[in-house]
């Protein structure tokens, strides 16, 4: 047996090689070939643990592509986080989502052919462009919420919302924004998110039931509904250009009391500018209780999000924006923990770092 058919083997999900077709499961394997059949190979884009992701061009159309590079000889059969990712990959398709074209499996390693995406990330693509309004963060909120809103349709929770995971599909002034990096997501068994125990995602955007989760005082949340909150905290940064909590990011214990008071505000002057119907959006949101917090539907339909919002320029946001995106590469990219629930987080001070635990020490998803 491959790799790949342990790779691809799931509890309670099990895709199918060949491509049943359908919604779900629309994108297939390759087999009518090797891949330096049907594509040439470019310039390396980016690297990462499982190996490198490059651009391609289609020998067909010529159209440009960017292949994912993983080598299977350093994949745990044991680590489900890459199985799951490419899993969700092979279901999703929306325009505010990275979405697969097609994938091969060859002796050595996997190729997953993604479509390319230019204009950066999303927090950059702001900075660089030297302008920002509040209708331009209302169109970035639309895209985002409409790619979350997708993924909880079809009982995906995504699990680790920030600024570094949104791109661009483009470096036009008009392009999409789109949701990535399905590392930490899940195909969900109960698809109105409930029942989930494996605490997740990056400290200062998770739901404060999730740490209530990871201090023992539940023992179960609602996935979909903590992707919302974290929605709101990206939204709280696109506005303002800096993220909630920012008075206690450096000291992890002080952010996770801080987000389990909900001890944030509108308290800077940036904030002046910013609409009344925004910033209650944001609060319906980063709602403590998890039965009046707004879903990702809702938020759609909310007045803001659907009326063209203000147009003057907010010099105060976009230049919190760029210290904010200086201050994140500086301190490096996110690192995964896992560990049992029982233990307390004390080891994690860099509030990059992204956060998992299971309480049961299994491996989720």
């Amino acid at each position: 047996m491959s790799l790949i058919n342990t790779i691809f083997e799931m509890d309670d999900i099990r895709l199918d090689p060949a491509g049943s077709g359908g919604e779900f499961g629309h994108v297939k394997l390759n087999k009518k070939g090797s891949f330096k059949d049907f594509y040439k190979v470019g310039s390396i884009l980016g690297e990462g643990a499982f190996g490198v992701v490059r651009l391609v061009t289609c020998k067909s159309d010529h159209s440009k592509w960017a292949v994912k590079v993983i080598d299977k000889r350093k994949v745990d059969p044991g680590d489900h986080s890459l199985q799951t990712e490419i899993d969700i990959l092979c279901r999703v398709k929306q325009p505010n989502c990275i979405c697969l074209r097609e994938w091969f499996d060859e002796p050595t390693r996997v190729l997953l052919v993604m479509e390319l995406v230019t204009g950066g990330t999303l927090l950059d693509h702001i900075v660089n462009s030297g302008h920002f309004n509040e209708e331009v963060g209302r169109k970035i909120f639309r895209d985002l919420a409409t790619g979350l809103e997708y993924l909880h349709a079809h009982g995906i929770a995504h699990r680790d919302l920030k600024p570094e995971n949104f791109m661009l599909s483009s470096k036009s002034p008009d392009a999409s924004v789109k949701l990535a990096d399905y590392g930490l997501s899940k195909i969900l068994v109960d698809p109105a998110g409930g029942n989930e125990r494996t605490v997740c995602g990056t400290p200062s955007y998770v739901a404060p039931e999730i740490l209530r989760c990871m201090t023992g005082n539940e023992e179960t949340y609602n996935a979909i509904a903590a992707d919302a909150w974290s929605l709101g905290v990206n939204l709280f940064i696109i506005l303002s250009g800096y993220p909630p909590f920012w008075r206690h990011e450096t000291n992890q214990k002080k952010l996770f009391d801080a987000i389990g008071r909900n001890d944030w505000s509108f308290d800077q002057t940036c904030w002046k500018d910013i609409s009344v119907d925004a910033k209650n959006l944001i609060k319906d949101l980063m709602e403590p209780d998890v039965e009046k917090r707004y879903t990702v539907k809702q938020a759609l339909q909310h007045k803001w999000c659907a009326e063209t919002a203000s147009e003057k320029a907010l010099p105060e946001t976009l230049a919190n924006l760029s210290e904010f995106t200086h201050r994140f590469k500086k301190a490096g990219l996110a690192v995964l923990f896992k560990t049992r629930l029982t233990r307390l987080v004390t080891g994690l001070k860099n509030t990059g770092k992204r956060l998992i635990k299971s309480p049961r020490g299994d491996d989720d998803p």
